[in-house]
């Protein structure tokens, strides 16, 4: 991988590990709210100059593009294909991972040469350890001003850290960059500061906005910033706090992508942003309205093509049987005549956001049942969920089995 001249040496470091230990990649320590630690919280909140790398990049030549906005509820996670790199933008919440994972597994990434967050929401970075865990990364990238990178921090052990300044351009391919826009200014009113990111290849271009929101969008206009996009991945998954009419006017984008679920998060998706978007002559898609999300591909020609993110792959023939709230207990059933190998299967609990993979050694019988129960679970399942308790006992939830591809094979309320 290929990031600014800046970084380079520095990751040459880290990922040759030519018979040495790396010292810390961070470039600056972490921001606190220790009164000692003022100066440090001050670089981290700052307003940052605009630097000009990006000014110095030219596009060129013909990529291999694809970009899929994966359904992961009310959060956002992106996975791009350019060239031989992948790419992830954000990693939706911890219960959507094996949706991020499975995409991972259809597209044959098995490296990531970054993922980028955006800022340190849970509907962001709640599926990080877990995607690091089973897929490595070259480096996570964040914007430097955050209020509080702590968080990520937590989750990415040993992988790097580097904090982007408006304006840095990071390489992704020959002839082309992820170009760095935002945040420039700090918004103490707006916990989210996002990292916005432009990115321009095969004459097209796409603007990447996190959950950027008005003051943000005011932000980048008034610095000059070429805001022009042909897809544009919607702010703060299309609420009414974001994308102003005159942001959509200066942007004029063809293709409106909106990461979100209103069913999760009702004030998502909001109709006057939808219409806002519709009358600006933008095509309005939704990842909730897909099964596993939006496949975007950017062709030679630069027009972009959009369609159903499929798999390739899919295994049925388990369903649930049971999902006990006052025992904690699922019961699974095989529904074929031969044996199934739930090895990289999951279990999911919406409501309470937690996840179980099953251990290689799962396997179900013909016509069996296995059982899997939490830590509260007075007898002896075959497999035992790490959780005193997953199903809640008195709001709704929604256990999903979920396929080493990202599909959703069976659901059951707990009862």
């Amino acid at each position: 991988m290929k990031l600014t001249s800046r970084l380079l040496p520095l990751l040459c470091a880290i990922v040759l590990l030519v018979g040495c230990t790396a010292g810390d990649p961070r470039e600056t320590d972490l921001p606190t709210e220790d009164p000692a630690t003022a100066e440090t919280v001050d670089e981290h909140r700052s307003d940052r100059t605009v630097r000009e790398d990006y000014l110095a990049v030219t596009p060129t030549g013909e990529h291999d593009v694809r970009a899929v906005f994966l359904n992961v509820g009310k959060g956002d996670a992106i996975l791009l294909r350019i060239d031989g790199s992948a790419w992830l933008i954000d990693t939706g919440v911890a219960s959507t991972v094996p949706v991020v994972l499975g995409a991972c597994e259809e597209l044959g990434v098995t490296r990531l040469e970054g993922i980028f967050i955006t800022h340190t929401d849970n509907d962001h970075i709640g599926g990080l350890r877990a995607v690091l865990a089973e897929v490595p990364a070259a480096a996570v990238l964040t914007p430097m001003i955050s209020a509080d990178w702590n968080k990520v921090d937590r989750l990415i052990g040993d992988t790097p850290r580097i904090a982007l300044d408006p304006g840095e351009a990071v390489k992704a391919a020959d002839g082309v960059w992820f170009e760095v826009y935002g945040p420039i200014r700090y918004n103490p009113r707006d916990d989210n500061n996002s990292l916005v990111l432009r990115l321009r290849v095969n004459g097209a271009t796409l603007l990447f906005t996190g959950d950027m929101m008005f003051d943000e969008e005011k932000t980048l206009m008034s610095a000059g910033l070429d805001l022009r996009c042909d897809l544009l991945k919607v702010g703060h998954h299309g609420k009414k706090d974001a994308t102003s009419e005159s942001f959509v006017l200066e942007a004029g984008p063809r293709i409106a992508v909106i990461s979100g679920n209103k069913e999760e998060e009702s004030e998502a998706v909001h109709k006057s942003v939808v219409k806002l978007l519709g009358k600006a002559g933008a095509e309005v898609v939704v990842t909730e309205d897909y099964d596993l999300g939006i496949n975007a591909v950017v062709a030679p020609s630069g027009k972009i093509e959009l369609s159903a993110y499929k798999t390739t792959h899919r295994r049925d023939g388990v369903v649930f049987e049971r999902v006990s709230k006052a025992e904690q207990l699922v019961v699974l059933r095989n529904t074929t005549d031969g044996d199934i190998d739930l090895a990289e299967w999951w279990i999911a609990s919406r409501t309470g956001n937690e996840l179980f993979e099953f251990p290689a050694e799962a396997v179900i019988p013909a016509g069996g049942t296995i059982t899997v129960g939490c830590t509260d679970y007075d007898g002896a399942p075959d497999f035992r969920w790490n959780e005193g308790k997953v199903w809640h006992k008195s709001k709704e939830d929604l256990a999903v089995l979920i396929d080493p591809w990202g599909n959703t094979v069976d659901t059951m309320a707990s009862e």
